[in-house]
């Protein structure tokens, strides 16, 4: 039992219920031959704490596109009796650029998605697609996929930007969704044909905006995660200091935040 909590339920209930969905999808990448890796704080929690960060109510992996790509296909045509994977192409109203691995027969709302009724609600995990880049169009690149993403969300209704904004995004707002999500498709694809030097999270841009060598996400290393091996870059030091800083600097309790109040209901 640990002192951090999320909706009532001990939060060590919350890590075991999304260290098996991270399971199940790095076991399916790992018979399919595709790269799979932790990504961000989970690649902190693996190199500073062998597991979960105690506070951390997510586990964030990482895929170069054309893996991510092939493995949402595979799904489609295979579905799992345990995951749902939800994207904007398997729930079209659904706002993210990139794909929560949920785990059936549990909820976990969150308060943004909550008007979206139709869309699955289990615990998730986060599956990012990495994308190719031009570092000189990148930010080009990251601001147009921003754009049609924001449009879905004014057309789904839950879009909680500028009234300005909403007004410009609301003249394309028209358009069905299947062409909006091609945009967004697009937008982040528009190198994938191509081995670029550099590649970067365009789908979820935070901490920087900044090109990332390609062989972060595919030069890999096995490292423990809560008594299992997943991979992480086997540059992940340089990753980290770039992305955090000191990393392995545990932060002062009062930093640490309740990272759970966008959560209105759950059920592990």
């Amino acid at each position: 039992m640990t002192k951090y909590r999320v909706c009532g339920y001990d939060m060590e209930i919350l890590h075991d219920r999304m260290l098996e969905i991270a399971l199940e999808v790095d076991g399916l990448c790992r018979r399919l031959g595709l790269k799979c890796s932790l990504y961000g704080g989970s690649i902190i929690g693996a190199v500073r704490h062998k597991g979960f960060i105690p506070w951390d109510h997510d586990i964030d992996m990482a895929m170069p596109r054309k893996d991510y790509d092939i493995l949402l296909e595979y799904v489609k045509n295979h579905p799992s009796e345990r995951l749902f994977f939800s994207h904007y192409h398997s729930e079209k109203r659904y706002p993210n650029n990139w794909c929560k691995v949920r785990l059936k027969g549990t909820v976990f709302q969150e308060k943004e998605l909550a008007p979206l009724e139709e869309l699955e609600r289990g615990v998730f995990i986060d599956l990012h697609p990495i994308d190719n880049i031009v570092p000189v169009f990148l930010a080009c690149q990251v601001h147009l996929t921003m754009i049609w993403c924001c449009i879905g969300k004014v057309k789904s209704g839950i879009y909680e930007g500028p009234e300005y904004k909403r007004r410009i995004y609301s003249l394309l707002s028209w358009l069905p969704y299947g062409v909006i999500n091609g945009m967004r498709d697009f937008s982040m694809k528009m190198f994938k044909p191509f081995h670029t030097k550099y590649v970067y999270k365009v789908a979820h841009p935070n901490n920087g905006i900044y090109p990332i060598p390609r062989d972060t996400f595919e030069d890999l290393i096995e490292c423990e995660f809560a008594g299992h091996t997943f991979y992480i870059p086997k540059n992940y030091d340089e990753f980290l200091r770039k992305r955090y800083g000191d990393y392995m600097q545990i932060p002062d309790e009062a930093r640490v935040y309740d990272c759970c109040t966008s959560i209105i209901e759950c059920k592990l």
